[in-house]
């Protein structure tokens, strides 16, 4: 793959995110009109977290496919590995800071922005990675 191929698949990686980050914040806002539950801090939480962290990730695919292509590997495995203790981190500091009436309802909305960006950071790198 070029490199300003590269550099238009990352930039679509990460507009691609931005826009199911909305597409999770529109379901829970019409969630939030059929049931009451107070979901604003936790969907400002995990908006955050995720777009940290997949931004990140886009950028940092672009260095390694760039500069250490035979890194792309291990690439995978840390990302992945990065996700899950930050999203363990995350969830244990909300519950301490809220307690434990709150917590399943951060973890229900966590786990909404949590698994859709999971699924599409596997679709998306499992066809851009036997291009590259």
């Amino acid at each position: 793959m070029r490199m300003v191929d590269i550099k238009k698949q990352s930039n679509k990686y990460i507009i691609e995110t931005v826009i199911l980050v909305v597409l999770v914040n529109l379901l829970w806002t019409f969630a939030k009109q059929i049931w009451p539950l107070d979901v604003f801090a936790p969907m400002m939480a995990s908006m955050i977290f995720v777009l940290v962290v997949e931004i990140t990730s886009a950028l940092v695919w672009r260095w390694v496919v760039q500069k250490h292509h035979e890194m792309l590997p291990s690439f995978f495995t840390g990302v992945s590995g990065f996700r899950f203790l930050g999203a363990l981190l995350l969830i244990t500091i909300w519950f301490l800071v809220v307690g434990r009436e709150q917590i399943m309802t951060f973890i229900m909305v966590f786990f909404a922005y949590y698994l859709v960006t999971l699924i599409h950071h596997s679709i998306f790198f499992s066809r851009v990675s036997h291009r590259v």
